[in-house]
């Protein structure tokens, strides 16, 4: 059951949302003495963690690590580390510890293991997962019909990373080749948040709720288990 948080403008959404992090992460730092926040890039985000950097929390003992990556350079414009350190990893959130996927490694394949085994180091439950969604219907670097796809969402997989090469498409652009939080992955979180925005994305949101192939809209390994509370936040 995905719980749904609805908002007329994306301030009164970024608003709720950074208190709902602040509460979370608190919370799991009090309980179990350090958090570990997983984050996507993207445009829609980034108001999100400018506000949250500005928290005042615990900051040293929280660990934020990417939720998915494109296989590319730091300095590459479409590098989501290059993204969190420029509007997450600032501020009071300067303290935190970070951990990105992308390696020396010339293939995302070749790097895997490199990257899984420091995301292995994290503090587990995460505490909380915040993804997004494309209007194909993927998550995370989970792209309808993937070289890749099938291995990262099966249940069975013990891997917390995967490479993944996507089919060229106007949402993926160049850069098909990722590494991404498989389904084991993201379900090693307390809690996972979706945030999109758009009326479009909803229509798609509402299609990937109903049954149907994962391969054709992989968000659905999301929405339709009963092991994590899903969350959407959503404004037009």
């Amino acid at each position: 059951m995905v719980k749904e948080f609805f908002f007329e403008q994306h301030t009164h959404l970024f608003t709720a949302l950074v208190a709902e992090c602040q509460d979370v992460l608190s919370e799991a730092i009090s309980k179990h003495g350090a958090a570990t926040l997983l984050v996507s890039g993207g445009n829609t985000p980034a108001p999100l963690y400018e506000a949250l950097s500005k928290s005042e929390l615990n900051w040293k003992k929280i660990k934020i690590a990417l939720v998915d990556e494109r296989w590319v350079d730091q300095d590459h414009p479409a590098s989501n580390e290059a993204l969190i350190k420029r509007t997450l990893l600032i501020n009071n959130a300067k303290a935190a510890e970070f951990t990105g996927m992308k390696n020396t490694a010339k293939t995302a394949s070749a790097g895997q293991s490199d990257t899984e085994t420091r995301y292995r180091k994290l503090p587990q439950p995460f505490s909380l997962a915040i993804v997004g969604m494309g209007p194909d219907g993927h998550t995370a670097s989970l792209f309808p019909r993937a070289k890749g796809l099938s291995g990262a969402l099966k249940s069975d997989n013990d891997n917390l990373t995967a490479a993944i090469t996507a089919n060229q498409s106007e949402v993926t652009g160049p850069n098909t080749e990722r590494l991404t939080l498989t389904l084991t992955g993201l379900l090693k979180a307390d809690r996972i948040v979706i945030l999109f925005t758009g009326e479009d994305k909803l229509a798609v949101f509402g299609e990937a709720q109903k049954p149907g192939p994962v391969e054709d809209m992989p968000i659905r390994a999301l929405l339709h288990q009963q092991q994590v509370p899903i969350e959407l936040y959503w404004a037009p």
